[in-house]
């Protein structure tokens, strides 16, 4: 069974030539699909990562690793309970678009969003489409 989510996220970081490190912060809503269709808060991620850009900035590769923290209350887990975030974005697209602004394309990226790690693990596994707006001075 799929279970749907969306969500939006901000990163902030530095780039030395052709790598980068970033932390991020993302909110990961859910959708329900047992019972009654709810959307639920979800998860709230935040991670250190790093990337490396190639075919002259045109291209990235990330990876993102840190906490994920339960947004809400569960029938099994309290609100707060916190577990593992990573991301891992093998191939993202880049197109400048000002002197100080890009769009970028994650096609697919791989995620694991695990706030609570005890009892019964919640654990999802997701393959996202990212769109990116990025800006710098």
């Amino acid at each position: 069974m799929l279970a749907p989510s969306f969500g939006y996220g901000l990163r902030a970081g530095y780039r030395w030539g052709l790598l980068g490190a970033f932390l991020q912060v993302e909110h990961n809503i859910w959708r329900t699909t047992e019972y009654k269709r709810e959307t639920v808060p979800g998860a709230l991620n935040i991670a250190l990562g790093g990337e490396l850009n190639y075919g002259g900035g045109f291209v990235r590769t990330s990876l993102a690793l840190g906490p994920s923290i339960l947004l809400y209350d569960t029938l099994l887990d309290p609100a707060a309970s916190a577990g593992i975030f990573v991301e891992v974005r093998p191939v993202g697209l880049r197109w400048r678009v000002g002197e100080h602004l890009a769009i970028g394309l994650d096609p697919l990226t791989f995620d694991v969003v695990a706030p609570v790690l005890s009892g019964i693990p919640l654990v999802y596994v997701q393959y996202r489409t990212v769109l990116t707006l990025e800006g710098w001075l």
